[in-house]
C-alpha cells in the first residue's frame, strides 16, 4: 500500500509540474517538445472521462499548432497588458472583484499555517493560479515527509482552486484567441476532479 501511495504522489507531483509549466514562462521549442511527448504518452492511458478528453484534444492541438501559434496565444492571454484578450490569473480578481483582495489574505494564511514561503523572486501574488498549484505541490511534498497537510490541501482545492477554475472557464471559453489554453483549463479541471476524490478520502 505504501509503494502504491508513493507512486500516486509521484504522479500527482508530475501533473502539477506539467500544469505549472503552461504558465510560468513563454513557451519555447524545448517546452513544446516536452508537452508533445507528455500528451502523446498520456493519450494512451485511461484516467477519467474529463481528463482523457482534454488530453486527446491537447495532443491534437500540439500536433497541429506551431511554436509561434502557441507563443502568440500565450502573449495575447497572459503578457500583453493592453490587449483586449488578456486574461487575469489572480483569484482575488474573481472572488473579490479586485486584485489583492481578501482571497489573497486567505491564501497567505494557508502559506503561513503550513510554514511555506513563496519565492521572493516570483512577482505573482500568492493567489495567482500557478502559485496556488505550486503551493498544492509543496503541501503534497510536506505530507509525504510525514507532516499531515490534508486539511490544507482540501481547503486549497475545494475552497479556491475548483471555484476559481469554474469562474475562469467561461471567460476563457469566450476568448476568441484562447484556442490551446481553453483546453489547458479543461485539463486542469479534470485533474482537480481527481484531486477532490483523493482529498475526500485522506485523513
Amino acid at each position: 500500500m505504501e509503494a502504491n501511495n508513493n507512486e500516486i504522489i509521484k504522479i500527482r507531483l508530475r501533473l502539477i509540474d506539467l500544469i505549472k509549466s503552461f504558465f510560468v514562462r513563454k513557451p519555447d521549442a524545448e517546452l513544446i517538445s516536452r508537452w508533445r511527448g507528455t500528451f502523446s504518452a498520456l493519450s494512451k492511458e485511461q484516467i477519467s472521462p474529463i481528463l482523457d478528453k482534454a488530453v486527446r484534444d491537447l495532443n491534437q492541438q500540439l500536433a497541429n499548432k506551431s511554436l509561434e501559434d502557441i507563443q502568440d496565444e500565450y502573449y495575447s492571454l497572459f503578457v500583453d497588458p493592453f490587449g483586449e484578450h488578456n486574461v487575469n490569473l489572480v483569484a482575488s480578481h474573481y472572488f473579490d472583484g479586485r486584485n489583492y483582495g481578501e482571497t489573497l489574505v486567505s491564501i497567505r494564511d494557508i502559506f503561513s499555517q503550513s510554514s511555506v514561503t513563496k519565492d521572493n523572486t516570483v512577482k505573482d501574488p500568492e493567489d495567482s493560479l500557478p502559485i496556488m498549484f505550486d503551493l498544492l505541490g509543496t503541501l503534497i511534498e510536506i505530507d509525504k515527509q510525514g507532516e499531515n497537510t490534508s486539511a490544507a490541501q482540501r481547503d486549497l482545492i475545494h475552497t479556491y482552486l475548483v471555484p476559481f477554475l469554474e469562474k475562469l472557464k467561461p471567460i476563457i471559453d469566450r476568448n476568441s484567441v484562447a484556442d490551446f489554453y481553453a483546453i489547458v483549463i479543461d485539463f486542469m479541471i479534470g485533474y482537480l476532479e481527481l484531486e477532490k476524490g483523493l482529498s475526500d478520502f485522506s485523513d
